[in-house]
Formats: structure tokens, C-alpha cells, sequence
């Protein structure tokens, strides 16, 4: 699976080395992160930005070309906590069926980390709408295929025919649609939609 850069309008125009510009970047990030609780991804605008930050509107635009920049900050934080917990918790799975019950686990655990954090959504939604940041979206998801399937290949029998690339691919894939859809769901119903998408992972994913 090849990965595709990303365009440059969504790239930091530089990479903070002081602590000083380490401590405004954050800063930019977590008013980033307020404003888009409070008022959505849409309205965001960088000159309120850099207000909420309170740095001047110069210093935001060294570190970000445009607002999809900022989205894109905001995107990596989530994909790179989803991608470190998958390499920590899968790491010393030693058979098929310990990780089959941890995929499992996973859906829950990717549910409640994100279903009441207030920009999850906001940000997921604006990247589907930008080619760009789908790209980002779609190298993470190849990323995280390619994390647990180093980890689950040497498990599968000797002769195993699954494909299993394709397999994890759609579990990445299918467990983030399918939390999503649970979290604009009540208590009851997202409960009944993890549970049946967990009978499905453990019916399928590594059957022969």
C-alpha cells in the first residue's frame, strides 16, 4: 500500500523548535480546539483564532497557511492517539483468539475515548469534505492496517488463504463508521450497534 504526500496548504510552514513557539503552537491548537467545540469547524475563522490565542494574527499564519491546516493539526492529534493505542494494546498479543477479543475491546474503547470529546466529529466531518484531508484519513487508516497486521500475520496458521490486509482494512475502515454512527445514537441504541458489529468481527475476521 503506497501512501500519497499530503498538499502543502495543509503542512506547518514551520516546525517549532524553541519552547517558546513548542508552548504558542499549543497554544493556537487548544483555542483551535474551544473554538470548534463552541461554534463548529465552518465557522472558525483565523482572525478569531488568533484572538482566542491571543498571538497576533502574523504569528498564526507563520505556523498555517489556511484554516485547513488547522483541521488537519486537529485530525493528527486523533489519528496518532488511535494509532499509538493500537500499537500498545495489540502489541504482546500472542494468538488469534486474544486478538479477536481485543478487536473487540477496541470498538468499545474507540467509543468511549472519542463519543464525548467535542471535536471528534466536527473535524472527521470536515476532512470527508476536503480531498485533501481524505487523503490524510485514508493513509491512516492504511497505517493502522498496517500496524495490526504485522502483529496479527505470524498468529494465522501455517497455509492460512485469508486476505488478511483486506480484512483489517475493513475493520479499520467499518469500526470508525461504525462508531460514528453510535455516537450520534442514544445509550440503547449505540449499545445494540456495537454489540452486533463485535458478533460480526468475531464471525468473520479471521475465519478460514
Amino acid at each position: 500500500m503506497s501512501i500519497k504526500k499530503p498538499d502543502g496548504r495543509l503542512q506547518l510552514r514551520k516546525k517549532p523548535q524553541q519552547e517558546r513557539s513548542i508552548q504558542r503552537l499549543d497554544q493556537i491548537l487548544e483555542a483551535a480546539t474551544a473554538l470548534v467545540a463552541e461554534q463548529g469547524v465552518a465557522r472558525l475563522k483565523m482572525t478569531d483564532l488568533a484572538a482566542r490565542a491571543r498571538v497576533p494574527i502574523g504569528s498564526l499564519y507563520q505556523f498555517f497557511p489556511e484554516k485547513a491546516a488547522i483541521i488537519r493539526a486537529l485530525h493528527d492529534r486523533h489519528t496518532a492517539r488511535v494509532e499509538t493505542g493500537a500499537e500498545r494494546v495489540f502489541s504482546a498479543v500472542a494468538s488469534l483468539a486474544e486478538a479477536e477479543a481485543l478487536m473487540g475491546s477496541a470498538v468499545d474503547a474507540f467509543y468511549t475515548t472519542f463519543r464525548d470529546d467535542p471535536i471528534y466529529l466536527p473535524v472527521w466531518l470536515a476532512a470527508i469534505s476536503d480531498a485533501d484531508l481524505q487523503r490524510l484519513n485514508s493513509d491512516h487508516q492504511t497505517r493502522l492496517t498496517r500496524i495490526l497486521c504485522d502483529i496479527f500475520r505470524p498468529l494465522l496458521p501455517e497455509g492460512s488463504k485469508i486476505d488478511l490486509e483486506t480484512r483489517v482494512l475493513l475493520f479499520v475502515y467499518l469500526t470508525g463508521a461504525v462508531v460514528r454512527r453510535a455516537m450520534i445514537a442514544d445509550d440503547k441504541m449505540a449499545r445494540r450497534i456495537l454489540d452486533e458489529w463485535k458478533r460480526s468481527i468475531h464471525a468473520t475476521i479471521f475465519a478460514e
